[in-house]
């Protein structure tokens, strides 16, 4: 079925007509608007449906949507962005996977930013830049040369923020800060 998306971006209004298959699932539905209208995952996207009183109807569970597509009669769809909020705190080395779009914040204490800890070989990292979501967040910090670690704790904690995007179909390690992906 066809569907037709407004997206309001910089006060400026951009509509596309979009195929989709009618018992497409929310995160796909999504997933497919985010690529059509090249929104990142650093924002959140909100999704309203427009009835026929013109009335926004928030979409943002899985029966919303099964409603909203009833019968085929749905024509229009808008989507919001707004910037993206952290989802989750957690505290290193116990970092949850995410899942596609989320941001965590990773509390990581002095103990753990040695060079020693990051360059470990009980730890590992694949990729580069882009990271698998089971790499150890300190490796990645040091290998993106995003903090460079002393060899001794220093008198300070670090807080990174993860954001966990679609997998990649392959990851290229590669050698950075004395350490291998």
């Amino acid at each position: 079925m066809i569907i037709k998306v407004r997206y309001t971006n910089l006060r400026e209004v951009f509509s596309r007509n979009i195929v989709i298959n009618k018992n497409i699932k929310l995160k796909e539905l999504e997933a497919k608007i985010r690529e059509r209208f090249d929104v990142g995952y650093d924002e959140n996207v909100e999704i309203y449906y427009i009835d026929d009183d013109k009335d926004r109807i928030a979409i943002s569970f899985e029966e919303e949507l099964a409603l909203a597509m009833e019968n085929g009669k749905i024509q229009t769809l808008e989507i919001v962005t707004k910037p993206k909020t952290v989802d989750d705190i957690c505290v290193y080395p116990d970092v949850p996977n995410g899942k596609e779009g989320e941001c965590l914040e990773v509390l990581i204490e002095s103990e753990y930013l040695t060079i020693a800890n990051a360059t470990n070989s009980d730890t590992k990292a694949w990729g580069t830049y882009i990271y698998t979501n089971d790499s150890d967040v300190v490796k990645t910090l040091v290998h993106s040369e995003k903090i460079k670690l002393p060899a001794t704790a220093p008198p300070y904690n670090v807080i990174a923020t993860l954001r966990f995007l679609p997998g990649c179909i392959k990851y290229i390690g590669s050698a950075s800060q004395g350490d291998r992906t």
